[in-house]
């Protein structure tokens, strides 16, 4: 198999990071690409693990440097993609995993063709206000994401999947009949090494 790219887009709150998590567990075809971030880390997250914390002058002069696949500044904070990490996973054949925001899919689908594009969807603007709210984020980014979550759902049909994420258990297994179809695409096999099959 061709290993490519899957871009999983959702409105912050959605739960694409815990749908993601759930199918690496048992999927290793597939690994999440880590997202370098200025932000501080949340109460149990790892840097190199969850993010890459890096200080804003780390992140400028990566992006002077050309080694940002995409980068954006969201919420005061900048986010984004080092290159060598999808390049090196697609070189072992395995599919990278980009949890990233609706701009940088843009830029990525640019660079890659073949990449899968999934857009997580919440239950309701309600229930992603109340998810927001547990996280204890300041409460004065919760008006600003539910705003950018609007303008986000506009950007649905650009994906090649929605995925609803108001049952978690089926939606863990919806993503992973999605990565199990696309990776089964004629388009993404060794046609030579199937065809000695017949």
């Amino acid at each position: 198999m061709k290993a490519f790219p899957i871009i999983v887009s959702s409105p912050s709150g959605a739960g694409k990071t815990t749908l993601v998590d759930a199918v690496l567990k048992n999927n290793k075809t597939v690994s999440r690409v880590i997202t370098a971030t200025t932000r501080a880390p949340r109460k149990g997250e790892k840097d190199g693990k969850d993010y890459h914390f890096w200080t804003i002058k780390q992140f400028e002069q990566a992006i002077k440097k050309g080694q940002m696949l995409e980068w954006a500044q969201v919420h005061t904070h900048y986010y984004g993609i080092p290159k060598k990490s999808v390049d090196g996973l697609l070189k072992k054949g395995i599919c990278p995993i980009l949890v990233i925001d609706v701009q940088g899919s843009r830029t990525v689908k640019s660079q890659y063709p073949e990449a899968v594009m999934v857009f997580i969807i919440p239950p309701s603007l309600k229930e992603l206000k109340k998810r927001i709210l547990g996280r204890n984020d300041n409460t004065q980014d919760i008006e600003i994401r539910l705003e950018t979550a609007k303008k986000e759902m506009q950007e649905l049909d650009r994906y090649d999947y929605a995925l609803l994420n108001d049952d978690l258990k089926k939606a863990i297994s919806d993503m992973a009949g999605i990565i199990a179809a696309e990776q089964c695409r004629i388009t993404r096999q060794d046609l030579k090494q199937l065809k000695h099959l017949k």
